[in-house]
């Protein structure tokens, strides 16, 4: 089996899964340790990171559950069928799912996950921790950090934050000044496109680079050590190698990376003695 097939499985294994359904401009997708362009149509596979430009990016699986990014943003894919689950790795994102019997989607952001399930709403993950704001059904909020509650439920236009330094709090709306800096776009429904999306592929760019990783250092950390896990082969490159010491070498996921590639380099490098 050639490579590229390897790397896009056959289309009846992807006919179910999560598609790109809508894009204001090409977005970029991250798949393996490959930069490609995705415009919509363009199937996801589990563990795809989707990033948006300067505008707005829908994603839907086959259960009708969506979510969208907003600019300068970026999502994982953990799992693109049959149990839709994402992480938002930076910026806006909006998710509306359908009747709770059939249209779940599991969600986390920074040190907040939620199953959201005949409910929409917006969250936002900053450098100083993580929003959200329900606008219609409800969802039951985990705080993920030490001590945190569980199930909180949080209601339709309810506003929750969970701040780097201060446990999850609720508030009855949301303060002027998420509602300012939310994107515009996020102000109409998610409706759903996908029907509408013409099949496309990936255009393969770059590999990834540092400075992308270093864009997602606001992820809670069970999800940086995966991040960490899965770009580590790229450190075999010297480039990419002196970059992450640059930018990355302040996490500890990227510290451990960095000693373990370096601790094959010796062992690589120093004679067996034979005589012993």
């Amino acid at each position: 089996m050639c490579a590229l097939a390897q790397l896009f499985p056959a289309a009846p294994a992807l006919a179910q899964n999560a598609l790109v359904s809508h894009a204001e401009q090409p977005p970029r997708l991250i798949r393996k340790t490959t930069v490609y362009q995705a415009p919509a149509g363009v199937r996801l596979q589990a563990g795809d990171i989707v990033e948006s430009n300067a505008g707005t990016v829908q994603i839907e699986w086959s259960n009708g559950a969506r979510f969208a990014l907003g600019p300068a943003s970026s999502v994982l894919v953990l799992d693109a069928g049959a149990a839709p689950a994402a992480s938002l790795l930076r910026g806006w994102g909006k998710f509306a799912t359908g009747a709770p019997a059939g249209g779940r989607l599991a969600l986390d952001a920074g040190l907040l996950s939620l199953p959201a399930a005949g409910a929409s709403g917006i969250l936002r993950l900053a450098p100083d921790g993580t929003e959200l704001f329900v606008e219609s059904g409800a969802v039951a909020v985990n705080d993920n950090g030490p001590g945190g509650a569980r199930a909180v439920a949080v209601g339709r236009e309810q506003y929750a934050a969970r701040l780097s330094t201060r446990p999850l709090a609720l508030a009855p709306r949301a303060p002027r000044l998420f509602v300012q800096q939310l994107p515009r776009a996020f102000l109409d429904p998610l409706v759903q496109v996908a029907a509408r999306a013409r099949a496309a592929e990936p255009k393969a760019q770059r590999e990834i680079a540092a400075f992308d990783i270093a864009a997602w250092r606001d992820a809670g950390p069970p999800l940086r050590r995966r991040l960490a896990a899965q770009f580590a082969a790229r450190l075999e490159d010297a480039v990419f190698r002196n970059e992450v010491e640059d930018l990355l070498a302040d996490q500890p996921e990227w510290r451990d990376a960095l000693r373990r590639q370096r601790a094959v380099k010796i062992r690589a490098n120093t004679p067996i003695n034979h005589l012993f």
